[in-house]
Protein backbone atom coordinates (compact mmCIF):
# COMPACT_ATOMS: atom_id res chain seq x y z
CA UNK A 1 0.00 0.00 0.00
CA UNK A 2 2.95 2.08 0.93
CA UNK A 3 4.18 1.79 -2.90
CA UNK A 4 0.85 2.66 -4.27
CA UNK A 5 0.68 5.85 -2.04
CA UNK A 6 4.40 7.07 -2.87
CA UNK A 7 3.81 6.36 -6.96
CA UNK A 8 0.41 8.38 -6.50
CA UNK A 9 2.61 11.70 -6.07
CA UNK A 10 4.80 11.32 -9.26
CA UNK A 11 1.52 10.17 -11.11
CA UNK A 12 -0.26 13.95 -9.48
CA UNK A 13 2.78 16.05 -10.16
CA UNK A 14 2.78 14.62 -13.99
CA UNK A 15 -0.64 15.19 -14.75
CA UNK A 16 -0.93 18.75 -12.83
CA UNK A 17 -2.14 20.97 -15.49
CA UNK A 18 -2.86 18.55 -17.94
CA UNK A 19 -5.23 16.03 -17.42
CA UNK A 20 -7.29 13.94 -15.04
CA UNK A 21 -8.43 10.03 -14.58
CA UNK A 22 -10.50 7.54 -13.01
CA UNK A 23 -10.19 4.38 -12.69
CA UNK A 24 -12.57 1.44 -14.52
CA UNK A 25 -9.60 -0.54 -15.33
CA UNK A 26 -10.21 -3.95 -13.64
CA UNK A 27 -14.33 -4.13 -14.10
CA UNK A 28 -16.41 -3.65 -16.73
CA UNK A 29 -20.18 -2.99 -16.61
CA UNK A 30 -23.21 -4.01 -19.03
CA UNK A 31 -26.92 -2.63 -18.40
CA UNK A 32 -29.46 -5.09 -19.45
CA UNK A 33 -32.91 -3.39 -19.51
CA UNK A 34 -35.62 -5.67 -19.20
CA UNK A 35 -38.20 -3.35 -20.67
CA UNK A 36 -36.19 -2.09 -23.54
CA UNK A 37 -38.62 0.62 -24.51
CA UNK A 38 -37.35 4.00 -23.94
CA UNK A 39 -39.66 7.22 -24.38
CA UNK A 40 -38.33 10.56 -25.13
CA UNK A 41 -40.24 12.09 -22.30
CA UNK A 42 -37.99 14.97 -20.38
CA UNK A 43 -37.80 13.30 -17.10
CA UNK A 44 -35.09 12.04 -14.76
CA UNK A 45 -33.87 8.83 -15.06
CA UNK A 46 -33.11 6.52 -12.21
CA UNK A 47 -28.97 6.75 -11.51
CA UNK A 48 -27.30 3.56 -10.71
CA UNK A 49 -23.31 3.43 -9.32
CA UNK A 50 -21.27 0.97 -7.92
CA UNK A 51 -17.88 1.58 -6.57
CA UNK A 52 -18.09 4.82 -8.02
CA UNK A 53 -19.13 4.09 -11.70
CA UNK A 54 -22.04 5.00 -13.39
CA UNK A 55 -23.96 1.78 -14.66
CA UNK A 56 -26.76 3.76 -16.51
CA UNK A 57 -24.96 5.12 -19.45
CA UNK A 58 -25.31 8.48 -21.48
CA UNK A 59 -27.87 10.07 -21.41
CA UNK A 60 -30.28 10.28 -24.72
CA UNK A 61 -32.00 13.46 -24.07
CA UNK A 62 -31.64 16.83 -26.65
CA UNK A 63 -28.69 19.17 -25.88
CA UNK A 64 -26.80 16.70 -23.16
CA UNK A 65 -23.79 16.13 -25.64
CA UNK A 66 -23.51 20.14 -25.94
CA UNK A 67 -24.59 21.53 -22.93
CA UNK A 68 -23.37 21.53 -19.20
CA UNK A 69 -26.39 20.45 -18.12
CA UNK A 70 -25.40 17.00 -18.06
CA UNK A 71 -26.54 14.27 -15.40
CA UNK A 72 -25.75 15.90 -12.46
CA UNK A 73 -26.27 19.42 -13.48
CA UNK A 74 -24.76 22.48 -14.18
CA UNK A 75 -21.78 22.23 -11.73
CA UNK A 76 -18.98 25.03 -11.39
CA UNK A 77 -15.35 24.06 -10.90
CA UNK A 78 -13.87 24.91 -8.40
CA UNK A 79 -16.28 25.09 -5.95
CA UNK A 80 -17.48 22.92 -2.61
CA UNK A 81 -20.31 21.60 -0.68
CA UNK A 82 -19.55 21.53 3.08
CA UNK A 83 -23.43 20.19 3.77
CA UNK A 84 -22.90 17.41 1.83
CA UNK A 85 -19.16 16.86 1.95
CA UNK A 86 -18.07 16.95 -1.94
CA UNK A 87 -15.81 18.64 -4.04
CA UNK A 88 -17.11 19.73 -7.54
CA UNK A 89 -13.71 17.89 -9.91
CA UNK A 90 -12.54 18.07 -13.60
CA UNK A 91 -12.26 15.15 -15.45
CA UNK A 92 -9.78 14.67 -17.66
CA UNK A 93 -9.01 11.73 -20.24
CA UNK A 94 -6.60 10.29 -22.74
CA UNK A 95 -7.57 8.45 -25.27
CA UNK A 96 -4.39 7.00 -27.21
CA UNK A 97 -4.01 4.20 -25.04
CA UNK A 98 -0.67 5.26 -23.50
CA UNK A 99 0.72 6.97 -20.46
CA UNK A 100 3.73 8.72 -20.91
CA UNK A 101 6.39 9.81 -18.48
CA UNK A 102 5.29 12.51 -16.05
CA UNK A 103 7.91 15.03 -17.02
CA UNK A 104 6.37 14.76 -20.89
CA UNK A 105 2.82 15.69 -20.44
CA UNK A 106 1.21 17.26 -22.73
CA UNK A 107 -2.38 18.78 -21.80
CA UNK A 108 -3.00 18.68 -25.98
CA UNK A 109 -3.26 14.96 -25.39
CA UNK A 110 -6.18 14.64 -22.78
CA UNK A 111 -9.59 15.54 -23.32
CA UNK A 112 -11.69 17.26 -20.70
CA UNK A 113 -10.39 20.57 -19.54
CA UNK A 114 -12.24 23.86 -18.40
CA UNK A 115 -15.12 23.14 -20.82
CA UNK A 116 -17.76 21.12 -21.96
CA UNK A 117 -19.63 18.20 -19.67
CA UNK A 118 -16.69 17.13 -17.81
CA UNK A 119 -17.48 18.01 -14.08
CA UNK A 120 -18.18 15.84 -11.54
CA UNK A 121 -17.48 15.25 -7.72
CA UNK A 122 -14.81 13.76 -5.22
CA UNK A 123 -15.63 13.23 -1.63
CA UNK A 124 -13.75 16.14 1.01
CA UNK A 125 -13.95 13.24 3.69
CA UNK A 126 -11.20 10.90 1.87
CA UNK A 127 -7.83 10.23 3.64
CA UNK A 128 -6.12 11.54 1.00
CA UNK A 129 -1.95 11.54 0.81
CA UNK A 130 -0.62 15.53 0.44
CA UNK A 131 2.46 16.23 -2.09
CA UNK A 132 4.04 19.30 -2.67
CA UNK A 133 2.97 21.11 -6.16
CA UNK A 134 5.48 23.24 -7.35
CA UNK A 135 6.99 24.38 -3.73
CA UNK A 136 3.55 25.34 -2.56
CA UNK A 137 2.60 25.30 1.32
CA UNK A 138 -0.84 24.44 1.32
CA UNK A 139 -1.23 25.47 5.00
CA UNK A 140 -0.24 29.11 4.09
CA UNK A 141 -2.90 31.46 2.91
CA UNK A 142 -2.68 33.77 0.17
CA UNK A 143 -2.93 37.05 1.67
CA UNK A 144 -4.93 38.61 -1.47
CA UNK A 145 -7.91 35.58 -1.47
CA UNK A 146 -7.59 33.85 1.73
CA UNK A 147 -7.52 30.54 -0.18
CA UNK A 148 -4.83 27.97 0.58
CA UNK A 149 -1.85 27.99 -1.85
CA UNK A 150 0.21 24.59 -1.47
CA UNK A 151 0.53 21.24 0.46
CA UNK A 152 -2.30 19.87 -2.17
CA UNK A 153 -4.25 16.35 -1.61
CA UNK A 154 -4.35 12.85 -3.94
CA UNK A 155 -5.01 9.66 -4.10
CA UNK A 156 -3.22 7.28 -6.39
CA UNK A 157 -4.08 3.95 -7.15
CA UNK A 158 -2.33 2.18 -10.72
CA UNK A 159 -5.01 -0.57 -10.70
CA UNK A 160 -7.72 2.56 -10.64
CA UNK A 161 -9.99 0.80 -8.13
CA UNK A 162 -8.64 2.45 -4.91
CA UNK A 163 -9.71 6.35 -6.16
CA UNK A 164 -13.25 5.33 -6.10
CA UNK A 165 -13.85 5.53 -2.89
CA UNK A 166 -12.66 9.04 -3.48
CA UNK A 167 -14.99 9.74 -6.81
CA UNK A 168 -18.36 10.65 -5.44
CA UNK A 169 -19.77 10.65 -9.13
CA UNK A 170 -17.78 10.65 -12.35
CA UNK A 171 -19.54 12.45 -15.37
CA UNK A 172 -20.60 9.53 -18.27
CA UNK A 173 -17.25 9.32 -20.58
CA UNK A 174 -19.35 9.17 -23.85
CA UNK A 175 -20.81 12.59 -23.49
CA UNK A 176 -18.14 14.68 -22.79
CA UNK A 177 -16.12 13.00 -25.59
CA UNK A 178 -19.32 13.32 -28.21
CA UNK A 179 -18.79 17.07 -26.74
CA UNK A 180 -15.08 17.62 -28.11
CA UNK A 181 -16.17 15.59 -31.43
CA UNK A 182 -19.23 17.79 -32.39
CA UNK A 183 -16.47 20.71 -32.09
CA UNK A 184 -14.47 18.97 -34.68
CA UNK A 185 -16.38 21.01 -38.04
CA UNK A 186 -14.15 18.99 -40.49
CA UNK A 187 -12.51 15.51 -40.59
CA UNK A 188 -9.30 15.49 -38.90
CA UNK A 189 -6.95 13.26 -37.23
CA UNK A 190 -8.57 14.61 -33.79
CA UNK A 191 -12.03 13.81 -35.21
CA UNK A 192 -11.43 10.48 -36.45
CA UNK A 193 -9.75 9.25 -32.76
CA UNK A 194 -12.80 10.49 -30.56
CA UNK A 195 -15.28 9.00 -32.90
CA UNK A 196 -13.13 5.62 -32.57
CA UNK A 197 -12.73 5.84 -28.72
CA UNK A 198 -16.71 6.42 -28.37
CA UNK A 199 -17.64 3.84 -30.52
CA UNK A 200 -14.80 1.10 -28.56
CA UNK A 201 -16.50 2.28 -25.72
CA UNK A 202 -19.76 1.88 -26.83
CA UNK A 203 -19.21 -1.86 -28.25
CA UNK A 204 -17.65 -2.60 -24.95
CA UNK A 205 -14.15 -2.75 -26.11
CA UNK A 206 -12.32 -0.58 -24.00
CA UNK A 207 -12.39 0.22 -20.34
CA UNK A 208 -11.76 3.80 -18.56
CA UNK A 209 -9.19 3.39 -16.07
CA UNK A 210 -9.28 6.84 -13.70
CA UNK A 211 -5.65 6.30 -11.82
CA UNK A 212 -5.73 9.42 -9.93
CA UNK A 213 -7.57 11.91 -8.37
CA UNK A 214 -5.83 15.28 -7.05
CA UNK A 215 -5.81 19.45 -5.94
CA UNK A 216 -3.57 21.34 -7.60
CA UNK A 217 -3.43 25.05 -8.38
CA UNK A 218 -5.62 26.48 -5.56
CA UNK A 219 -7.88 25.12 -2.89
CA UNK A 220 -10.87 22.95 -4.10
CA UNK A 221 -9.25 23.05 -7.47
CA UNK A 222 -10.08 19.24 -8.26
CA UNK A 223 -8.89 17.15 -10.96
CA UNK A 224 -9.45 13.65 -11.61
CA UNK A 225 -7.33 12.02 -14.79
CA UNK A 226 -8.12 8.58 -16.84
CA UNK A 227 -6.70 6.92 -19.69
CA UNK A 228 -8.86 4.82 -22.19
CA UNK A 229 -7.50 1.40 -22.74
CA UNK A 230 -7.97 -2.01 -23.92
CA UNK A 231 -9.88 -4.31 -21.23
CA UNK A 232 -6.80 -6.48 -20.74
CA UNK A 233 -4.65 -3.70 -18.74
CA UNK A 234 -4.65 -4.19 -15.29
CA UNK A 235 -2.13 -1.47 -14.26
CA UNK A 236 -1.60 1.76 -15.43
CA UNK A 237 2.15 1.23 -15.37
CA UNK A 238 1.41 -1.46 -18.07
CA UNK A 239 1.03 1.63 -20.21
CA UNK A 240 3.46 3.97 -18.63
CA UNK A 241 6.52 5.05 -19.97
CA UNK A 242 8.76 2.88 -17.96
CA UNK A 243 10.92 6.16 -16.65
CA UNK A 244 7.87 7.00 -14.81
CA UNK A 245 8.87 4.63 -11.73
CA UNK A 246 11.95 6.43 -11.23
CA UNK A 247 10.67 9.69 -11.49
CA UNK A 248 8.42 8.76 -8.98
CA UNK A 249 11.43 7.26 -6.68
CA UNK A 250 13.07 11.26 -7.35
CA UNK A 251 10.15 12.89 -5.67
CA UNK A 252 9.94 10.43 -2.69
CA UNK A 253 13.62 10.92 -2.32
CA UNK A 254 13.26 14.54 -2.55
CA UNK A 255 10.68 14.90 0.41
CA UNK A 256 7.49 15.81 -1.86
CA UNK A 257 5.16 13.66 -0.44
CA UNK A 258 3.55 13.47 2.88
CA UNK A 259 2.86 9.78 3.08
CA UNK A 260 -0.86 9.22 4.98
CA UNK A 261 -2.74 5.75 5.06
CA UNK A 262 -6.06 5.91 3.59
CA UNK A 263 -6.97 2.43 5.32
CA UNK A 264 -8.88 2.32 8.53
CA UNK A 265 -10.47 0.21 10.85
CA UNK A 266 -13.50 -1.33 8.32
CA UNK A 267 -16.68 -2.46 10.30
CA UNK A 268 -18.22 -5.58 9.79
CA UNK A 269 -21.75 -4.39 8.64
CA UNK A 270 -24.22 -3.38 6.14
CA UNK A 271 -24.31 0.44 5.82
CA UNK A 272 -27.40 2.12 3.94
CA UNK A 273 -28.38 5.98 4.33
CA UNK A 274 -31.78 7.36 2.24
CA UNK A 275 -31.83 10.59 1.90
CA UNK A 276 -34.54 12.99 0.90
CA UNK A 277 -33.36 15.64 -1.69
CA UNK A 278 -34.35 18.70 -2.58
CA UNK A 279 -34.28 19.59 -5.93
CA UNK A 280 -35.68 23.07 -8.11
CA UNK A 281 -37.93 20.14 -10.77
CA UNK A 282 -37.84 17.19 -9.12
CA UNK A 283 -37.72 15.41 -5.66
CA UNK A 284 -34.83 12.82 -5.44
CA UNK A 285 -34.14 10.36 -2.92
CA UNK A 286 -30.35 9.03 -2.95
CA UNK A 287 -30.02 5.53 -1.29
CA UNK A 288 -26.31 4.71 -0.67
CA UNK A 289 -25.54 1.10 0.25
CA UNK A 290 -22.22 0.02 1.65
CA UNK A 291 -21.74 -3.60 1.96
CA UNK A 292 -18.91 -4.53 4.35
CA UNK A 293 -19.62 -7.53 5.55
CA UNK A 294 -20.73 -11.48 4.51
CA UNK A 295 -24.28 -10.44 4.30
CA UNK A 296 -25.26 -12.37 0.58
CA UNK A 297 -28.10 -10.39 -1.33
CA UNK A 298 -29.26 -6.78 0.34
CA UNK A 299 -32.84 -5.99 -0.28
CA UNK A 300 -34.07 -2.34 0.61
CA UNK A 301 -37.53 -0.95 0.32
CA UNK A 302 -38.78 2.69 -0.17
CA UNK A 303 -42.73 2.04 0.40
CA UNK A 304 -43.46 5.18 -2.05
CA UNK A 305 -46.98 4.92 -3.62
CA UNK A 306 -46.41 4.13 -6.99
CA UNK A 307 -47.80 6.89 -8.79
CA UNK A 308 -45.49 9.04 -7.48
CA UNK A 309 -42.33 7.53 -8.71
CA UNK A 310 -41.11 9.27 -11.91
CA UNK A 311 -39.10 7.32 -14.46
CA UNK A 312 -38.38 8.51 -17.89
CA UNK A 313 -39.92 5.17 -19.41
CA UNK A 314 -41.99 3.45 -16.64
CA UNK A 315 -40.39 0.49 -16.49
CA UNK A 316 -41.22 -1.67 -13.74
CA UNK A 317 -38.44 -4.08 -13.38
CA UNK A 318 -34.63 -2.75 -14.76
CA UNK A 319 -31.14 -4.89 -13.90
CA UNK A 320 -27.68 -3.16 -13.95
CA UNK A 321 -24.76 -5.73 -13.90
CA UNK A 322 -21.46 -4.80 -12.45
CA UNK A 323 -18.30 -7.36 -12.77
CA UNK A 324 -15.48 -6.80 -10.55
CA UNK A 325 -12.34 -9.40 -11.75
CA UNK A 326 -12.86 -12.55 -11.70
CA UNK A 327 -16.40 -12.71 -9.58
CA UNK A 328 -19.55 -12.92 -10.14
CA UNK A 329 -21.30 -9.75 -11.57
CA UNK A 330 -23.43 -7.85 -8.87
CA UNK A 331 -26.83 -7.80 -9.88
CA UNK A 332 -28.85 -4.54 -8.68
CA UNK A 333 -32.21 -5.80 -9.82
CA UNK A 334 -34.25 -2.22 -9.46
CA UNK A 335 -38.64 -2.87 -8.64
CA UNK A 336 -41.23 -0.17 -9.28
CA UNK A 337 -44.57 -1.47 -8.41
CA UNK A 338 -47.35 -1.13 -5.54
CA UNK A 339 -44.71 -1.63 -3.35
CA UNK A 340 -42.89 1.55 -3.93
CA UNK A 341 -39.18 1.34 -5.05
CA UNK A 342 -37.10 -2.05 -4.43
CA UNK A 343 -33.52 -2.44 -4.59
CA UNK A 344 -31.95 -6.00 -4.90
CA UNK A 345 -28.58 -6.24 -4.71
CA UNK A 346 -27.06 -9.63 -5.04
CA UNK A 347 -24.23 -12.08 -6.86
CA UNK A 348 -22.10 -10.21 -3.98
CA UNK A 349 -19.31 -12.98 -3.10
CA UNK A 350 -17.71 -13.08 0.20
CA UNK A 351 -14.23 -12.64 -1.07
CA UNK A 352 -14.89 -10.06 -3.18
CA UNK A 353 -15.47 -7.90 -0.03
CA UNK A 354 -12.72 -9.26 2.21
CA UNK A 355 -10.93 -8.55 -1.15
CA UNK A 356 -12.33 -4.81 -1.41
CA UNK A 357 -11.40 -4.54 2.34
CA UNK A 358 -7.93 -5.59 2.47
CA UNK A 359 -6.99 -3.69 -0.68
CA UNK A 360 -9.15 -0.23 -0.49
CA UNK A 361 -10.24 0.28 3.02
CA UNK A 362 -14.20 -0.35 2.11
CA UNK A 363 -16.44 -2.85 1.13
CA UNK A 364 -19.14 -2.62 -2.02
CA UNK A 365 -21.04 0.68 -2.46
CA UNK A 366 -24.06 0.75 -4.57
CA UNK A 367 -25.43 4.57 -4.71
CA UNK A 368 -29.14 4.47 -6.22
CA UNK A 369 -30.78 8.11 -7.42
CA UNK A 370 -34.85 8.04 -7.56
CA UNK A 371 -37.40 10.73 -8.39
CA UNK A 372 -40.83 11.77 -7.50
CA UNK A 373 -43.18 13.47 -8.65
CA UNK A 374 -44.34 15.38 -5.51
CA UNK A 375 -43.24 15.80 -1.73
CA UNK A 376 -46.43 15.30 -0.17
CA UNK A 377 -46.49 12.36 2.79
CA UNK A 378 -43.45 11.04 1.01
CA UNK A 379 -41.14 11.50 4.08
CA UNK A 380 -43.60 9.65 6.31
CA UNK A 381 -43.34 6.60 3.72
CA UNK A 382 -39.69 6.63 3.57
CA UNK A 383 -39.34 6.63 7.05
CA UNK A 384 -41.23 2.92 6.71
CA UNK A 385 -38.12 1.91 4.83
CA UNK A 386 -36.96 -1.79 5.12
CA UNK A 387 -33.37 -3.45 4.74
CA UNK A 388 -33.55 -7.41 4.48
CA UNK A 389 -30.38 -9.26 4.20
CA UNK A 390 -30.29 -12.46 3.27
CA UNK A 391 -27.10 -13.60 5.62
CA UNK A 392 -27.48 -12.41 9.42
CA UNK A 393 -25.44 -9.47 9.99
CA UNK A 394 -25.59 -5.85 11.58
CA UNK A 395 -27.09 -3.67 9.44
CA UNK A 396 -27.23 0.56 10.54
CA UNK A 397 -28.05 3.69 8.66
CA UNK A 398 -30.23 6.29 8.39
CA UNK A 399 -33.14 7.72 6.93
CA UNK A 400 -32.65 11.65 6.21
CA UNK A 401 -34.55 14.49 4.85
CA UNK A 402 -33.61 18.27 3.51
CA UNK A 403 -37.09 19.31 4.58
CA UNK A 404 -36.82 17.86 7.92
CA UNK A 405 -34.07 17.85 11.10
CA UNK A 406 -36.17 14.51 11.79
CA UNK A 407 -33.54 11.66 11.66
CA UNK A 408 -34.57 7.53 11.24
CA UNK A 409 -32.11 5.32 12.31
CA UNK A 410 -32.60 2.28 10.53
Amino acid sequence: MKRIVYLAISIVSMVMLAACSSGDELLTRTITPLNPEVSTVDLPATKVFVQGAHLSGADTRSGWATTRNYSYGDLTWPSVNVVEGWEVARFTIRIDGTLPGWLNQSAAKYWGGHEGPNLGKVWTGYAYGTYDDRGLDYYKKDTKTGNNVGMFRYVYDESGIATQNAIKEAPDVVTFLTYWLNKETSETANKKALQSAIDDLNNNKTKVLWYVVKEVGMQYGWHVNGILTNKEVENVNDVADPDVTDEVNAEVEAGNLVDTDPLAVVPNNVEVDIHLQQHEDWNEIKTSTHIRTHAGAVTINLPLTESNIVEQDDFNIRVYDYYYKEYENVKTKITHDDKGITIEISGIEDDMIDELKANFGDGLTVEIHSYCKQIEGVWEELKKSKVVTEKTCDVVGQITSAYTTEKKDL
